[in-house]
C-alpha cells in the first residue's frame, strides 16, 4: 500500500511563529473597544507571548460551504495567566459550538470552525467567550459552494422504504449522531489528515440527488472508486466511538478525533478495530467492500466538526502544527 498523502492545497499553519492580527477586541474590564488606530498600535506591538489586548488571526474569516477554516486567539497576560489553569476560550457560530484547544502555554489557542454544506450563506459572527464573558466577535462571511446534481429514475420499491426498514434507517441515524455529539475535551489528531485509501476520488461531496421527481439528501462525505478489499486506514489519530452495520452505510467506523472532530468509513467488507480502541494515522483499520446500499466497492469517507457537514478533503489541506 503506497504513503497516504495530505492534499497539497491551501494550508494554514496554527504553529509558534504565527503572526497575530487584531479582530473585533475588548478591554480587560469589558469596555468598548479601541479605536481604529489604536487597534493598529496594539498590533505593532502585540506578541503571542505578552499580547495587550485579545489578537486573532485571521481577524476576519471567509469560507464556503463544507469548508474548515482554522484560525489562532491569543489571550492578554492577565488572561492567559487565569487561563494556565481550566479556562479555555469557546466560540458559537450560529448553532455550532467552536471549541478552542491550546496551542503553547501562554494564551495561544486555536479553533477550526467547520462550515455545514447547507448553511445559510451571508454574513454571520462567531462570538468567543472566557468564562462568562466575551472576548472577541469574529465576523464570518459564508459563501455559497457550487454542488453537481443528478438525476435519477429508478424502480419505486429502490425509494421508498416499508414501516419496518424505515424504523430501522431511523434508530440507526439517531445512533450516528449519539456517538457524534459529544465534544471530547482532547485533541487527539496532530498534523495534517491523510485520505484513508487509494483510488480515485469521485467528487461526490455536497452532490444534489432528484430520485423520480423527490429531492434527496445532500450527499454528506467524499467517495472514493477502489477495489473491494483494499485497505482503509484512520485519516488521523482518535478513538473509535461507533462500529455498526447499518441498512444503508453498511459496515461502518466512526473516529472521534476530539473537540468534536469526527471521521466516518462506510461500506466496508470487514472492520478491523473495536469501540474505545485507540487508533494512529494511517493505521488499517477496515477494507474497502460493498456493504449497505451501495452499487459497487467503494469507500464513503465522511467527517463533522461540531455538528457541522463539512468535506473531509478539507482536513487534508490544512496543516496543523
Amino acid at each position: 500500500m503506497t504513503e497516504r498523502k495530505s492534499h497539497p492545497g491551501r494550508r494554514l499553519a496554527l504553529g509558534a511563529g504565527i503572526a497575530l492580527i487584531p479582530a473585533v477586541l475588548f478591554g480587560l474590564g469589558g469596555g468598548p473597544a479601541p479605536s481604529s488606530a489604536a487597534g493598529a498600535a496594539g498590533a505593532a506591538s502585540a506578541t503571542p507571548a505578552i499580547a495587550s489586548k485579545v489578537v486573532i488571526e485571521p481577524a476576519a474569516l471567509k469560507g464556503r460551504q463544507g469548508d474548515v477554516v482554522a484560525l489562532a486567539l491569543a489571550l492578554p497576560a492577565p488572561d492567559a495567566a487565569a487561563a494556565g489553569g481550566q479556562a479555555v476560550p469557546v466560540g458559537r457560530l450560529g448553532d455550532h459550538e467552536v471549541p478552542f484547544f491550546r496551542l503553547d502555554d501562554a494564551g495561544r489557542f486555536g479553533a477550526l470552525v467547520g462550515i455545514d454544506l447547507d448553511a445559510p450563506t451571508g454574513k454571520q459572527t462567531l462570538i468567543v467567550t472566557l468564562g462568562d464573558r466575551t472576548v472577541a466577535k469574529v465576523p464570518v462571511l459564508i459563501q455559497a459552494q457550487h454542488f453537481p446534481t443528478q438525476t435519477l429514475t429508478v424502480p419505486d420499491e429502490m425509494v421508498h422504504l416499508d414501516d419496518e426498514t424505515l424504523a430501522r434507517v431511523k434508530q440507526e441515524q439517531q445512533q450516528a449522531l449519539t456517538a457524534m455529539a459529544p465534544v471530547t475535551p482532547s485533541r487527539w489528531w496532530s498534523g495534517s489528515f491523510v485520505v484513508p485509501t487509494d483510488g480515485p476520488q469521485m467528487g461526490s461531496f455536497g452532490k444534489r440527488r432528484i430520485i423520480n421527481g423527490e429531492p434527496r439528501n445532500p450527499h454528506s462525505g467524499e467517495d472514493f472508486s477502489a477495489p473491494e478489499g483494499s485497505q482503509v486506514v484512520a485519516a488521523n489519530d482518535g478513538v473509535v466511538c461507533l462500529v455498526s452495520d447499518h441498512f444503508f452505510s453498511g459496515h461502518s467506523i466512526f473516529i472521534d478525533h476530539g473537540d468534536g472532530l469526527y471521521t466516518m468509513y462506510f461500506h466496508l467488507s470487514k472492520v478491523s478495530v473495536e469501540p474505545s480502541q485507540h487508533v494512529h494515522k494511517g493505521q488499517v483499520i477496515g477494507l474497502v467492500g460493498s456493504s449497505g446500499r451501495a452499487t459497487g466497492p467503494h469507500l464513503h469517507w465522511g467527517a463533522r466538526l461540531n455538528g457541522a457537514r463539512i468535506n473531509p478533503l478539507e482536513l487534508t489541506r490544512l496543516a496543523f502544527q
